[in-house]
């Protein structure tokens, strides 16, 4: 897939694309097709470990392909230092991430309130890129990402949905249809149980085109301008230096990373940029404001029967490898095998909170490390969908090795913790609900003394944490205060765009890996537009 031996000073690249992840890689395959030689630079490595390729694998590969972040403390959770795991490798975050694919509601786009981002205008381009086994006239089904859905759930999984579908809860069986709310199987970006990254989906189709050069391990240190135009991007490689000079260049570095490359290339805040002494190009306060994540809860349950937990000895583990062999499923391929889309209030219209069930139990340890349990277990995920509370993501130094600074006061917004709570309420009326409640030992976390809210308020600041969605970095809008435009350019600089997790304005009801992908997407398909127009 990468070209070596390339004379960066010889060639004007028509598109340099900073970050090979959900984004950079569907943006990529759309400009390579439409002819536009391309440079694609990624900070990480090839991506052909087994522990990438099986989703199991996921916690090992984190800990092989991530940038190392470190939040600020959080004083809104007795201050803990969170990790913000995020991919450094071939595919991005997509490549390391819980394959969960889900793509928000038409409030959420329409919510937006930006010209070319209403559901009806990206609608056609998720179904564009699908290859869904849910039928339907709102999916695609012969697109290059592979979504299959949870067909052969383990015994507790099944008990859970029924056990939901008591409490008066509608069976969905496609979240990302019609409705959003009820409980179903999970919907997994996955062929035959093996992850399909946006590296698997998009950038391979195109891999063998002699306009894609792929430069991996290569670290961006800044953005080259000329009369506020970008002219080339500049990076490091194995310790030597390099410039790639192109008519366009496109920002496809996450939330986190896509902010820090705009500071260190003079656009931020003034004041700020000065003390780091980086010279200004253009003063631009929201860069790295309005950052956003979804906050998370994993109440754990132990259980009366034999779940994915190791507890079963030889027999176990074998049939769990005839069951990934045979159907592709198992907790080799989906430890998430039921999702739920609540709503914390009935005075809600729709679902603020998604809850997906997982057949084994494991828990943080006192150094942040998850370790699986010992005895049966399970767990339910509460996550937040539409999160009130904000950070920002800032420079340490104008060094681009160190790491920027990330400020997430998770639960600031008192109705962010309000709202988990609710949900956790929900989520044991379903876990001492038929037929699930026989199954059901007892519960771990936050055990059976938690009932008052001022409890289950303890609870929730010391065990909440991210969901690894962090958007809105450099925020999409109209007005002076949004970092670009509805076009993803970014706003007073010719030729420089932004397409990833950073230009959403506010979360969508989903986990961010389709949504990432339907804007790079776009934004590849506008700009080869553009090209031929021209």
């Amino acid at each position: 897939m990468c070209q070596v031996g390339i004379d960066m000073a010889s060639v004007v690249w028509d598109y340099v694309v900073i970050g090979a992840g959900s984004a950079g890689c569907a943006l990529t395959e759309q400009l390579v097709r439409a002819g536009k030689s391309v440079l694609l630079l990624e900070a990480g490595g090839r991506d052909r470990s087994p522990y990438i390729k099986v989703p199991a694998g996921q916690l090992r590969a984190i800990a092989c392909h991530d940038w190392g972040y470190l939040a600020e403390a959080d004083l809104t959770r007795n201050g803990i230092v969170e990790s913000w795991a995020r991919g450094r490798v071939l595919g991005g975050s997509s490549s390391v991430n819980g394959t969960i694919y889900t793509r928000g509601v038409p409030s959420d786009y329409d919510g937006w309130g930006l010209p070319g981002w209403s559901w009806e205008e990206v609608l056609p381009i998720f179904q564009e890129f699908e290859g869904s086994d849910q039928p339907g006239p709102l999916r695609g089904q012969s697109g290059s990402l592979s979504i299959r859905t949870v067909r052969h759930p383990h015994a507790v999984t099944r008990a859970f949905v029924r056990a939901a579908q008591s409490l008066n809860l509608p069976f969905n069986a496609d979240y990302n249809g019609r409705s959003q709310e009820g409980v179903g199987f999970a919907q997994l970006s996955q062929r035959r149980g093996f992850r399909c990254s946006a590296a698997d989906a998009f950038l391979r189709a195109v891999s063998r085109h002699r306009n894609l050069s792929v430069l991996l391990n290569a670290l961006v240190t800044r953005i080259e301008f000329a009369n506020r135009r970008a002219v080339a991007v500049h990076f490091e490689e194995d310790g030597k230096s390099g410039r790639a000079a192109a008519r366009g260049v496109v920002l496809c570095a996450g939330a986190i990373n896509s902010p820090q490359v705009l500071m260190l290339s003079g656009i931020g805040d003034a004041q700020e940029l000065r003390r780091k002494q980086i010279e200004l190009v253009l003063d631009r306060p929201a860069v790295g404001r309005n950052l956003q994540d979804q906050s998370l809860i994993s109440p754990l349950y132990r259980t009366t029967v034999p779940t994915y937990n190791l507890t079963e000895g030889l027999w176990q583990k074998m049939g769990y490898a005839a069951k990934f062999l045979l159907y592709g499923e198992g907790p080799l391929s989906n430890l998430f095998e039921a999702a739920a889309f609540l709503r914390s209030s009935a005075s809600l219209r729709l679902p603020d909170l998604q809850v997906i069930f997982s057949a084994i139990g494991y828990r943080k340890n006192g150094d942040g490390r998850y370790v699986i349990e010992d005895v049966p277990s399970v767990m339910v995920h509460v996550m937040l969908s539409y999160p009130e509370s904000r950070g920002r993501i800032s420079l340490r130094s104008s060094n681009p090795s160190d790491p920027p600074s990330i400020e997430c006061p998770l639960l600031e917004a008192s109705a962010d913790a309000k709202k988990l709570i609710a949900g956790f309420r929900m989520v044991r009326r379903i876990m001492e609900a038929a037929p699930m409640a026989p199954l059901i030992l007892a519960e771990a976390l936050p055990g059976k003394d938690a009932e008052s809210d001022a409890t289950l308020e303890d609870y929730v600041r010391r065990h909440a944490g991210i969901a690894f969605h962090p958007i809105g970095t450099c925020r999409m809008g109209l007005g002076p205060d949004a970092v670009v435009g509805p076009d993803l350019r970014v706003q007073g600089i010719e030729n420089l765009w932004i397409a990833d997790a950073s230009v959403i304005p506010k979360h969508p009801s989903a986990n961010t890996n389709a949504v990432c992908i339907m804007v790079g997407r776009k934004l590849g398909r506008e700009l080869a537009a553009k090209s031929r127009e021209a």
